[in-house]
């Protein structure tokens, strides 16, 4: 609420300063933008979602985290950032941003937007034209909220399959214990694995037989 009112004073007619009409008008822009409801929903979104990442960065940054662990705790964020992909959630989210709207006293309610139609040159006759979503609330769900949510899925599930991967050649190096129930055969498969993973074109940091008597 301060950062509004000290754009709405920056814009006031008696201002004095070099900048003159280019920053009163630049600070009334501001102060209008923020003052909707549909920034005061941005900021719930984008906390809630760099809440959650924050936990899985910091959990990925501990010394004492191991892939397993992980593992675990990106499987909790992307389920997390899928069960917001709801109608439902979304509707959660604008409880709280509208709590936060009125304590700022503020509009609670999607403010309507100017319409833009941008057309496309259509390739074949039975492909239908793009008509833009005028519903305030709905365009803030599709082109915002979903968005937003689809991204940080994704670069969640590109995070979780690369430890997945380190985990399924690597895993078994964490957890000696589990070793001695593993069969002969088994242990070659993951030393075999290991080999792979650590060979170049024209040579090979690990042996698979070497690793195996080793273990």
């Amino acid at each position: 609420m301060t950062l509004i009112v000290r754009y709405v004073d920056i814009a006031k007619p008696d201002m004095e300063g070099s900048s003159g009409t280019s920053t009163r008008a630049e600070a009334e822009s501001l102060a209008n933008s923020i003052s909707k409801f549909k920034f005061v929903a941005s900021l719930i979104v984008w906390y809630n979602i760099l809440f959650e990442i924050n936990l899985a960065s910091k959990h990925l940054q501990l010394t004492n985290a191991t892939l397993d662990s992980a593992i675990k705790q990106l499987e909790h964020s992307k389920k997390y950032l899928t069960d917001c992909r709801s109608d439902k959630a979304f509707e959660e989210m604008l409880v709280d941003a509208r709590d936060l709207a009125d304590n700022l006293e503020l509009s609670s309610e999607f403010e309507p937007e100017p319409i833009r139609i941008i057309r496309k040159k259509q390739q074949f006759s039975y492909e239908a034209r793009d008509e833009p979503i005028q519903d305030p609330k709905q365009n803030f769900k599709v082109n915002f909220y979903f968005a937003v949510i689809d991204t940080a899925i994704h670069s969640v599930s590109e995070r979780f399959e690369q430890i997945s991967h380190l985990e399924s050649v690597f895993g078994f190096l964490y957890d000696i214990h589990s070793l001695r129930d593993k069969s002969t055969q088994q242990l070659m498969d993951m030393c075999q694995k290991t080999e792979s993973a650590l060979q170049g074109k024209d040579s090979k940091d690990i042996d698979a037989q070497d690793l195996l008597t080793e273990s």
